[in-house]
């Protein structure tokens, strides 16, 4: 008996050191609340596979990274906020999207989702230029209650539940570079005008138990069905800056000190035009400076960068900056430069080139200083650092 009682003791003096062992240790903590809200996954295809072809752990830290921040980038544009990224797969959601009947979001989410498979051919540019593989991927998004957790030694949010398991296994029903939406999402959707831009084939559904089957659908847009072309690709780039963002912006910078909130709203009314007949290049500065503040218009044609300008009622104040590749087609950016100049006399232009040329430009052009070149390929911090301090050094008035 009393080694009964002895053991009795020792089980519950184990008991209680496990009891404030967890509670010291515990990894994530869950909120007093829930929502409703959209949520998404992308997922690359087959990566494990392509990665373990590649041998050099620097290129396949460059494969994953060209993709994740390029979806990031994209989904943060069209109001979503990231959840996690979970090896090769991106996790977001859509924080406005609680009320069902706000349309405006649900639009901007669908768009998110299209834009993601519309930019494939040009981030496999970027990657083929790197030689890098290609790279496909699937995209799922359903609509339910979360639950709200936070990470103990990431301080960041996490969200749980039915609907995020579920979006998370309805994504391999998707096709390579398709999009998948749960049952829920589409009954939110189905009446919205919107959809009629997009095509829905109901799937056989996701097994959810005995005899049961929760709906999935295959979206598809009309638009892009017939092939993805340069002509919808430069709408993208040109697209103005929605008011959602122009809000998330203004917030950010609410939450600055007042001298980084004037120099951060000089960025925002910054104009910036980039023309460059690579489209994985323009969509890299594109992302990169819009990213940064920037208001950013991109061409892949000079020409039509030039009919743009030449039509502009004030090109002098309407632009503080313009970037130009040198080597294109039809018009070099030595000739751009030229026709610019004999109309605005006072545009600050800038060069990007993969041409080791910054001696002879200098030399042959006027204003143009070595400052003024980037050479190709430019990494993030040096193009952003490159464009801050030309903006900055200048003292450019900024128009609203």
């Amino acid at each position: 008996m009393r080694r009964s009682l002895e053991n009795s003791l020792d089980n519950s003096r184990i008991d209680e050191r496990l009891s404030v062992f967890d509670i010291a240790s515990e990894e994530i903590s869950f909120h007093d609340r829930s929502m409703n809200c959209c949520i998404g996954f992308v997922d690359m295809v087959n990566s494990t596979k392509v990665t373990a072809e590649i041998f050099d752990r620097q290129k396949v830290g460059q494969y994953y990274s060209v993709f994740i921040n390029t979806m990031a980038i994209l989904a943060k544009n069209y109001g979503a906020k990231i959840v996690k990224n979970a090896g090769d797969a991106l996790i977001f959601y859509f924080p406005e999207s609680s009320d069902p009947a706000n349309e405006t979001v649900f639009k901007d989410a669908f768009e998110c989702f299209t834009t993601m498979i519309l930019v494939r051919d040009i981030i496999n540019a970027k990657l083929n230029s790197n030689n890098l593989p290609s790279v496909s991927y699937r995209i799922s998004a359903d609509y339910g209650r979360v639950e709200v957790a936070t990470s103990t030694s990431s301080k960041s949010e996490d969200l749980f539940g039915s609907t995020m398991n579920i979006c998370a296994k309805i994504n391999s029903m998707a096709e390579p570079n398709g999009i998948v939406i749960g049952g829920d999402l589409y009954q939110i959707v189905k009446s919205f005008s919107f959809i009629d831009k997009y095509q829905f084939r109901e799937s056989r559904g996701y097994s959810i138990g005995f005899s049961q089957w929760y709906p999935v659908y295959t979206a598809l847009n009309k638009n892009t069905a017939a092939g993805i072309d340069i002509n919808s690709i430069n709408q993208i780039f040109r697209s103005p800056e929605t008011p959602k963002i122009r809000d998330i912006r203004a917030k950010q910078q609410s939450q600055l000190p007042q001298q980084s909130q004037q120099k951060q709203q000089q960025k925002y009314f910054a104009k910036i035009m980039v023309v460059d007949d690579e489209p994985d290049a323009l969509f890299t500065y594109k992302c990169l400076l819009s990213v940064e503040g920037y208001n950013v218009e991109a061409f892949t044609d000079p020409q039509e960068a030039l009919k743009h300008f030449v039509q502009l009622s004030d090109p002098s104040s309407h632009y503080q900056l313009l970037l130009l590749d040198v080597r294109m087609p039809r018009l070099n950016g030595l000739q751009l430069f030229y026709r610019i100049k004999a109309i605005s006399p006072n545009t600050k232009i800038m060069f990007c080139s993969a041409l080791d040329i910054a001696e002879e430009l200098t030399s042959i052009l006027p204003d143009i200083k070595y400052n003024d070149i980037i050479r190709k390929p430019v990494k993030r911090e040096y193009l952003v650092s490159k464009i801050n301090s030309v903006l900055n050094n200048n003292s450019l008035h900024f128009d609203s």
